[in-house]
């Protein structure tokens, strides 16, 4: 069916225009990679940047994961390959910008400001 779809595409199409199309076909493709990389860079500069809090009952943020990579990985693999430990090594092993690295150093609770360490700061 998809050869049938791509054959009558190719009849349509002028055969000067091939080679063009075949080009397209590809820079749109490269095009699409290159602003993935490029948003994870983003993502990755500002996650060394700002500070991450743990949230409660979720624990601590290990990555910051962009969407398309997150669908990607989850279609391809199903979306419980998230959830695996090796599989996240390996993630942030391949796209390490994306590591979480910098976490908060205080916590506040009720207005008093806590330490990492666990003692009031002053």
């Amino acid at each position: 069916m998809a050869n049938d779809f791509v054959q009558s595409l190719v009849e349509i199409i002028p055969p000067h225009l091939h080679k063009q199309l075949e080009l397209e076909l590809i820079h749109g493709w490269r095009k699409k990679e290159a602003y993935a990389r490029a948003e994870a860079k983003q993502i990755g500069h500002f996650g060394h940047t700002h500070e991450a809090n743990d949230i409660a009952g979720l624990g601590r943020k290990i990555a910051e994961i962009p969407a398309d990579a997150y669908h990607y990985w989850g279609q391809r693999l199903g979306y419980d390959c998230w959830k695996d430990k090796q599989f996240m090594r390996e993630y942030l092993r391949d796209n390490p910008e994306l590591a979480v690295r910098n976490y908060c150093k205080k916590t506040v609770v009720q207005g008093a400001v806590f330490t990492a360490d666990g003692h009031i700061a002053k």
